[in-house]
């Protein structure tokens, strides 16, 4: 059942903040050129800088214009772009702070946006556009745009035209990583996007939101359009944090909650295929790429991670891989000094 009604907002946008400085004001203003109807739950997870404390100036901005308007006695003035703050009563993290956030929606339809992100000009009248156009779908994902230091870069493009495809279609997409694993890139009917939440994990809590989001969304829509701009120009291409034992268990805590959730609700539907696939990649791709772009030195307990993860797929999904990660990953087998140097002189570094 949808939640949206006559006086609701078309949409909802949920961000999560957290020391974002200047960048969270650009996000606010990215949205404001919209004729959609929208509201900015913008929830703040204990910041020590001013961004906040701006967008708190807005909305009271904001109520203050709406107290001065007249309207009809038992109505409340129609303002397009409301903001909706509220302040962690402790530091909660990314997934928490977004459960909040999901707590207070009233939109028909969920976008999220990291603080220091934005939208494209025109973004939400795009979407409401499209999601008319085919009948309001469970989810709609569009492409975006990588700001990395060395430039622009948009994602590849999912189709030529918008168009509408099945459950089974989107969760393959989503699996090998076609579908960003990111919260953003995506507008989420609202009673599908609260029915679910972001786990407590110490990181990538976003993968598991999606694969319960893919896992029961009938339909879905897919757009060539650019609606989104990812903004990495601070911190480089990945992450510039060392790729330490700690947070090699952090991040190998989140795939075996990940797999175990995929073994026990979508295996008997899709298979383990689509699993030893995306393990390869998060597990053997991305932490070998992790290690290298941080310039950590060979590690062991990385290596034996990694191998394993090699060691437990069938050469059948070995062989779904890009021809560059075969390369990696059987470079990486061979040497790890090898493979650190294909990351860096490769794409993957910009």
């Amino acid at each position: 059942m949808e939640r949206y009604t006559g006086k609701s907002p078309y949409f909802s946008i949920v961000t999560p903040n957290h020391n974002s400085g200047d960048g969270l004001a650009r996000c606010i203003n990215s949205l404001r050129d919209n004729q959609a109807s929208y509201e900015h739950i913008i929830i703040d997870d204990c910041s020590t800088d001013d961004g906040f404390l701006w967008a708190e100036r807005q909305a009271q901005q904001q109520m203050e214009q709406q107290s001065s308007m007249s309207t009809p006695p038992g109505e409340t003035p129609d303002i397009p772009g409301r903001l909706v703050l509220r302040r962690n009563p402790h530091n909660m993290g990314p997934g928490g702070t977004r459960n909040h956030g999901l707590s207070l929606v009233s939109g028909r339809y969920v976008l999220f946006c990291d603080a220091d992100d934005h939208f494209a000009p025109g973004a939400l009248d795009i979407l409401q556009a499209r999601i008319e156009a085919f009948d309001s779908p469970e989810a709609v994902v569009f492409r975006y745009c990588l700001q990395g230091p060395k430039g622009d870069h948009d994602s590849l493009a999912f189709c030529q035209q918008a168009e509408e495809r099945p459950l089974a279609r989107a969760f393959r997409d989503f699996m090998h990583d076609t579908i960003v694993s990111s919260p953003w890139g995506k507008a989420i009917r609202a009673d599908l996007a609260c029915s679910l939440s972001f786990p407590d994990l110490p990181v990538s809590q976003d993968g598991l939101y999606n694969l319960d989001l893919f896992g029961r969304a009938e339909r879905v829509l897919y757009l060539p359009e650019v609606l989104y701009y990812f903004d990495k120009r601070s911190d480089g291409s990945l992450t510039r944090k060392p790729f330490s034992n700690q947070e090699l268990d952090k991040f190998h805590c989140s795939w075996r909650v990940f797999a175990e959730h995929y073994r026990e609700h979508f295996a008997a539907t899709h298979g383990m295929a689509l699993l030893e696939i995306r393990g390869l990649r998060f597990v053997g791709v991305s932490f070998i790429m992790r290690q290298a772009i941080n310039k950590t030195a060979d590690d062991s307990r990385v290596r034996k991670v990694v191998l394993d993860q090699v060691r437990q797929a069938s050469w059948s999904s070995l062989r779904q891989l890009s021809l560059k990660e075969q390369a990696l990953l059987m470079s990486y087998a061979v040497s790890p000094a090898l493979s650190r140097q294909l990351v860096r002189r490769s794409q993957y570094a910009s």
